[in-house]
């Protein structure tokens, strides 16, 4: 699965990382969010930047040429960026559109989730806290390794 992102562009952040990544607007401020398979275009990105003078040691954005923006995968962070929606909101419509699931209670019992909480993520973004259960949402929605529960901890932090 992959999503197009508005802008794609090359991070370097001078510790040797050269990342691809989409560049979201999120109210008036640039936001960065890397590829899912960024460390497998690294070599590319870094010999695109090299044969343009950059050296692997300074810092800043460049452009992406274009046939390495097409190689690059973005998933669910980008669509729910792009969205502008309210997690929970996001997830459903992530589930519908691209996940092809538009029973949210077949899908939970498909991937070993109650459907409670499937409800209770989608429709009031309650993330929950037992890890396993972090985990299996994550697998269920196609999310990056500890998405969820860094969601959480940030919402902890802002009480």
């Amino acid at each position: 699965m992959n999503l197009r992102p508005s802008e794609t562009r090359i991070l370097q952040n001078g510790y040797g990382d050269t990342i691809v990544a989409a560049e979201i607007d999120r109210g008036g401020r640039k936001d960065y969010v890397p590829a899912e398979n960024w460390k497998v275009l690294e070599a590319a990105a870094r010999d695109y930047l090299e044969s343009r003078g950059v050296r692997i040691s300074e810092t800043g954005i460049y452009d992406c040429p274009q046939q390495l923006a097409e190689q690059a995968r973005f998933g669910f962070e980008v669509f729910w960026a792009q969205s502008g929606l309210p997690l929970g909101n996001a997830l459903a419509e992530w589930r519908r559109q691209w996940l092809g699931a538009n029973d949210y209670s077949m899908f939970a019992i498909r991937h070993s989730v109650s459907p409670r909480t499937v409800q209770m993520l989608e429709k009031h973004n309650r993330i929950p806290k037992p890890a396993y259960t972090r985990r299996q949402l994550e697998l269920a929605y196609m999310l990056p390794k500890g998405f969820l529960r860094e969601l959480l901890e940030e919402q902890q932090c802002a009480r």
